[in-house]
């Protein structure tokens, strides 16, 4: 962890030393929001996520002829029982996906680049680059890997095995930001601790590559999640006016691709059994289900409401399911298949030996 906080402080250090400390970067205010953000985040009660809502990078400076953009996004916050660190490279691959043509640029949308995880306290630090990177000496084919790497796995769904490779995504970004053909345009770090009395809400902020003295912050605004400038709401017009990254803390209630989770598994054996009548089947899906509880109460993955209703919800499914083998069994009042039988046999004379 030491290592790699150190890297990312040698980053923010390099985009500092350029222009892009000069950059605006500034909060988008929740009246100049045309949607309600939400409350603010509780610990084990909400869901966070960071998504850049929307980049538009202008043609005039040849991105797509001889260079390609990079952002990175370095999201920092308690998940488990200790403060981790999850980088996320957007490159040339992944922009592909949510790119639209437009008469002054490119604008990508909607891009996710953390986790989904719940909030369990303390502070959020986050930092966002947006780098320029001239297709020379291979820089393109080196910021290709690094991005493969960043994406290889979700962190919504195998945190420990991405935590693994973080910190190679940044001796990456590192290496990159060394080059001579890398250029930093916007560079934004916040923390936003509610210990101190400072509330983590819903918010969208703006990276704007502009001298900040020249920006008029308050006639800015959010639209549809789309960023806009004009007197008031309903008159402001799309911003093209330079380059810009709008992106925003999320804030969700409930996960429903519980599918992808690591206890799933354990869920579906207990299950798969529970549809068996035999009894010693039965007694495996309880003590599946029992283990299934305890992953449940214990993942850092869910927040306090979701693990209640997985577990009221998996309940009530495992005795909807046992209730309906025993109904079919005594219904087809057929004996056992020899090799059930056996098994039957053998879990009985199993038990006997508990005494001991």
């Amino acid at each position: 962890m030491a290592n790699l906080l150190e890297g990312i402080k040698r980053l923010w250090d390099h985009a500092k030393s350029g222009e892009a400390k000069t950059r605006a970067h500034f909060s988008i205010g929740r009246d100049h929001v045309d949607t309600e953000l939400g409350v603010a985040f509780e610990k084990e009660q909400h869901y966070l996520q960071i998504v850049i809502n929307e980049m538009f990078l202008e043609n005039s400076r040849n991105f797509w002829s001889d260079c390609d953009p990079m952002a990175f996004v370095v999201s920092s916050y308690i998940y488990g029982t200790r403060t981790e660190t999850f980088p996320f490279v957007v490159g040339p691959a992944l922009l592909k996906q949510y790119e639209q043509d437009v008469p002054l640029g490119m604008i990508y949308r909607d891009t996710p680049v953390s986790s989904l995880h719940p909030y369990q306290g303390g502070p959020l630090t986050l930092t966002v680059f947006l780098n320029r990177l001239e297709r020379k000496n291979n820089a393109d084919q080196l910021l290709k890997v690094v991005e493969s790497i960043s994406s290889a796995v979700s962190p919504s769904i195998v945190p420990v095995a991405y935590l693994k490779m973080a910190e190679t995504v940044v001796d990456g970004v590192e290496a990159i930001l060394g080059l001579d053909e890398t250029k930093a345009l916007l560079g934004f770090r916040v923390t936003i601790n509610p210990q101190i009395k400072q509330p983590l809400m819903p918010s969208y902020y703006a990276l704007i590559n502009e001298d900040e003295a020249k920006i008029a912050q308050g006639e800015f605004w959010v639209k549809s999640s789309r960023l806009h400038y004009g007197k008031d709401m309903k008159s402001a017009e799309p911003y093209r006016e330079k380059d810009f990254i709008l992106f925003s803390i999320n804030q969700g209630e409930k996960r429903t691709d519980e599918r992808t989770l690591p206890f799933y598994p354990t869920w579906e054996t207990a299950r798969d059994l529970a549809q068996k009548p035999e009894l010693h089947y039965w007694s495996e899906a309880k003590a599946n289900f029992n283990t299934l509880k305890r992953s449940l109460v214990s993942s850092p993955d869910l927040t306090k409401p979701d693990s209640e209703r997985l577990r009221t919800f998996y309940f009530g499914e495992l005795k909807k399911l046992r209730e309906e083998a025993v109904a079919e069994s005594e219904l087809k009042g057929k004996e056992l298949p020899a090799v059930e039988a056996e098994m039957r046999q053998m879990a009985e004379e199993l038990d006997k030996l508990d005494k001991f």
